[in-house]
């Protein structure tokens, strides 16, 4: 299953610090939390309210309601950084076993309910349904463009966000 965290940082003078902090974060959530397998983080390239997403990888929803996840993860377990985050989603998808990952010179589309995009990508669109959380998305989907593959038509999509991977993917 896939899991996503979107967000907006609104200090940028302590952006450094949290990207450190999430970093950790993120590692002990992974050797922590039993089904937590696997995390990789982006940035928006195009406008979007919530320009920073995690993308995690869990084998199921139960995830959740475990004693190691209430321990160590969720809304509580930010700290201090709480404060700093603004239009905070997390959507859990199902329609995917394992998350990809994103390499360095990729980008990640995400595509809101059933907004298109253009051949050759649409061929690659891997479609999630919602499956619990904050349910703000009835579906998404989501494509891998390769290095030297992203055109300008995709910057003008409704409902099609482009992200840069900020992070490789971090895995047990």
């Amino acid at each position: 299953m896939l899991y996503m965290v979107e967000m907006d940082f609104r200090n940028p003078a302590r952006e450094a610090d949290w990207h450190v902090w999430y970093l950790g974060h993120v590692a002990k959530l992974i050797r922590n939390v039993p089904g937590f397998r696997a995390s990789q983080r982006f940035r928006a390239i195009t406008p979007t309210p919530s320009p920073w997403l995690a993308m995690h990888d869990v084998v199921s929803g139960a995830v959740f309601d475990s004693a190691e996840y209430r321990a160590n993860g969720g809304p509580a377990s930010t700290g201090q950084w709480q404060t700093e985050h603004a239009n905070w989603y997390r959507n859990l998808f199902a329609g995917i076993d394992n998350t990809p990952e994103v390499p360095p010179d990729a980008h990640l589309l995400v595509i809101e309910g059933d907004a298109k995009v253009p051949a050759p990508y649409a061929a690659t669109v891997i479609r999630l349904q919602s499956a619990g959380l904050d349910r703000t998305s009835a579906g998404r989907g989501i494509a891998i463009v390769p290095a030297g593959r992203l055109t300008a038509g995709l910057f003008d999509l409704p409902g099609v966000r482009i992200f840069k991977p900020i992070s490789p993917r971090i895995a047990k």
